[in-house]
């Protein structure tokens, strides 16, 4: 028994205590096979050396995707802190809350151990209650009527709700995201079945994707009749990819293993929806900590081999949120590229990525970032940034500000795709293509010797008549003139805008109906007739539909007088 105004003594546990012992020290310079096959020999999950650590099972992917001869050093969380085995616990804890992704325990020079973070809630369930309950208007009123219903049914039903990925790491961002995000919600159980009784609870419709345990609500409302955004269900999964770029098997997981499987620590939190943990910050991975930084951390060092595709996630993120990418995330991409070619990346996902780009707020930037990164070797091995790939870029943005002003209709994944291969190698561009699986645009309409060549002849300094311009111009393809403008001088670039946004379009009053009751002959005449009267029209030498008639007029009359001088 205790006795009253004793003094007991406070026992601080060591590093040595909260330590997990499974760990082998390997050589820097080991290949991840041989770094492999000494964790398998000493029956341990994590390698290191005094500032590194990789676990035991990114290992035996690298080796299963052919890997092998890699340093295993590549793969690891290197720059770690280290502690000696009779450090305190608080010293411990510290360089965990700093961010560390593990701390390494070492007695002498011989790492014995490692301390992984604990997931334990990051903030206060009040302090990030009073945030997903601040004013946001009708829309934010429904989307925090739909959280709480969410909680309910799910607690209900004996499962734990959470609401994750972007609506959660808006949540703590000091500026306001340029646009609301879709709510996404993660069920430790059976997430279709949720789903299913939240759409009859909000009289949604259901979308479900069995294969992946997901399913999408789209058409809800709140009991007042506001219309609730479309909502992502999903049941709380680990991932496994058999292949790098392969689609990955999933099975269930705890909501813990959801967030480790994610692409960002940004990304990598959850806020519990149920009644009695309402608020609850799952963080286990420091993204608040992250965001508050502005940085962008991957959660492991084979993630971009995993899904190259969250490199142009990456990309976004760090554009319309403005996050830096930290060394870890530029040791990933290197590791990515390194990989090579990926067949089991399919080029609609590619394609996808690109799309998902040019809807962004910013998406010249997001591209820039993508070509300084080399990240583009993803698309084609023989992708080079050439050195004025990045003046195309910002000439691309610059008619896309044009065309968006004169109501000029440019497909910006089009426009895009020609700034980034207008100065590869046609083969590249061919490849390229190809690989993105992009239909109605081939290498022959990229080619930059025939949009330098029109880009030359359309600015040439020769008084042209507008029809003229337009007879020069109108054979080319999109892609052509697109290439043209971007390569072409000023008076190429008035000339190909007058173009698309005037000559193009232009069309007689008449119709082939009214030249026939005018007398030409039906047949081939009357689309010369017509052509004629359009370029007389861009000319400016017919205003009216009577003086279109009269040019016809006039047209048949020199066609009779040829034919009697014949």
């Amino acid at each position: 028994m205790a006795r009253h105004g004793h003094a007991y003594p406070q026992v601080e546990p060591r590093a040595v205590d909260l330590m997990d012992r499974r760990v082998a020290k390997v050589p820097a310079s080991a290949s991840v096979r041989s770094a492999l096959d000494a964790a398998r020999s000493a029956h341990a999950r994590v390698v290191t050396d005094l500032r590194a650590a990789a676990p035991r099972e990114d290992l035996e992917r690298a080796a299963a995707w052919g890997f092998g001869r890699w340093r295993w050093l590549d793969l690891a969380h290197v720059g770690l802190p280290s502690v000696a085995a009779g450090a305190g616990e608080i010293a411990v804890r510290r360089l965990l809350q700093d961010g560390a992704a593990a701390v390494l325990v070492h007695e002498g020079r011989r790492a014995v151990g490692i301390v992984e973070p604990s997931p334990r809630p990051a903030t206060s369930a009040t302090w990030t209650a009073a945030r997903l309950e601040r004013p946001q208007g009708p829309e934010g009123e429904a989307r925090l009527w739909l959280l709480r219903t969410a909680g309910k049914l799910g607690e209900a039903q004996g499962q734990a709700v959470f609401a994750v990925g972007g609506f959660v790491r808006d949540l703590f961002l000091v500026r306001a995201p340029a646009r609301v995000p879709d709510l996404d919600l993660v069920v430790e159980g059976d997430g279709i079945a949720f789903g299913r009784r939240l759409a009859e609870e909000t009289g949604g419709h259901l979308v479900v994707h069995a294969a992946f345990g997901t399913a999408s609500l789209e058409g809800g409302a709140t009991p007042d009749g506001t219309r609730i955004g479309r909502v992502d269900i999903a049941s709380a999964r680990r991932e496994r990819y058999g292949m790098p770029g392969a689609l990955p098997e999933v099975s269930p997981a705890s909501m813990r293993l959801d967030l480790g499987r994610r692409d960002f620590s940004v990304n990598a939190m959850a806020i519990a929806l149920a009644p009695s943990a309402w608020g609850r910050l799952l963080d286990p991975f420091g993204g608040q900590r992250d965001l508050a930084a502005r940085r962008l951390r991957v959660l492991h060092p084979l993630s971009f081999v995993e899904d190259p595709t969250r490199i142009w996630r990456g990309a976004r993120y760090a554009t319309r949120l403005g996050l830096k990418p930290d060394a870890g995330f530029s040791r990933a991409l290197g590791l990515a590229l390194k990989a090579g070619e990926y067949p089991a990346l399919s080029g609609q996902r590619l394609h996808a990525e690109l799309e998902l780009v040019m809807d962004e707020p910013d998406p010249w930037s997001v591209l820039g970032l993508l070509l300084g990164w080399g990240a583009l070797r993803i698309w084609d091995p023989g992708f080079r940034p050439a050195r004025r790939s990045r003046v195309r870029l910002r000439a691309a943005r610059s008619f896309a500000a044009w065309a968006h002003r004169a109501g000029v209709a440019v497909e910006a994944g089009r426009l895009a795709l020609v700034a980034l291969l207008f100065d590869q190698a046609r083969a590249t561009a061919e490849r390229c293509l190809r690989r993105l699986a992009v239909t109605g645009l081939d290498a022959a309409r990229l080619d930059s010797t025939i949009a330098r060549s029109l880009a030359r002849r359309v600015g040439a300094e020769i008084r042209r008549r507008p029809s003229q311009v337009a007879e020069m111009l109108r054979p080319a393809p999109d892609a052509a003139l697109l290439g043209a403008w971007l390569c072409g001088g000023r008076r190429a670039r008035a000339r190909i805008e007058w173009f698309l946004g005037q000559g193009r379009g232009a069309r007689p009053l008449c119709s082939g109906d009214d030249v026939v009751a005018a007398g030409v002959p039906r047949g081939p005449r009357v689309a010369q007739v017509l052509a004629l009267l359009r370029d007389l029209r861009l000319d400016g030498r017919v205003r009216t539909k009577d003086d279109e008639r009269a040019a016809v007029a006039e047209w048949i009359e020199a066609l009779t007088r040829k034919g009697e001088s014949r």
